[in-house]
């Protein structure tokens, strides 16, 4: 066998068996912590991780006790709205937005949700409608692709959205 036959014959096998391959489901790709918490939320707020965008999640200090905390994309089973949940490795407990639990002007569906990422602590985050501020704890921003965005950050326990353009 030459060398040419002998590549193809290797990317052939290759690609054989990665066509039986099958994708982890997307909650088996968090850490257990953040399966256990979900796992119970699920139990009272019918809810499934939605991994329509990718990344589903992400990770930063989202209530600033200096731990990773995730935040998830969800989906509603009964009424497929979308949203966010925040997961805390500490014992504070599983905070939604949007799946059915408004957040000001993101609403109660983010399904609108094109983009999002982490803005870091101390970043100064400006908007055209409200004070600038400077994070005192990881923020996500969302946004729709040539539309609005807004920053959610933590405080006291509680979802802030903070609109930055129209």
């Amino acid at each position: 066998m030459n060398c040419r036959s002998m590549a193809l014959t290797v990317v052939l096998l290759y690609s054989a068996g990665m066509a039986g391959a099958q994708a982890l489901p997307p909650q088996a790709q968090l850490p257990v912590w953040a399966t256990q918490q979900l796992d119970n939320l699920a139990k009272r707020e019918a809810i499934e991780v939605n991994a329509r965008m990718n990344p589903f999640v992400l990770r930063g200090d989202f209530d600033g006790d200096g731990k990773g905390d995730l935040a998830v994309l969800i989906k509603s089973k009964d009424s497929k709205k979308e949203g966010i949940v925040f997961l805390f490795r500490q014992k504070t407990a599983p905070l939604i937005v949007g799946a059915g639990h408004a957040l000001s002007n993101g609403g109660d569906d983010f399904a609108w949700l094109e983009v999002w990422q982490v803005d870091d602590k101390g970043s100064l985050q400006h908007s055209y409608h409200e004070k600038s501020l400077r994070l005192k704890t990881d923020g996500i921003v969302v946004a729709k692709e040539g539309s609005a965005s807004a920053l959610i950050y933590i405080k006291g326990g509680k979802a802030v959205w903070q609109q930055q353009g129209d």
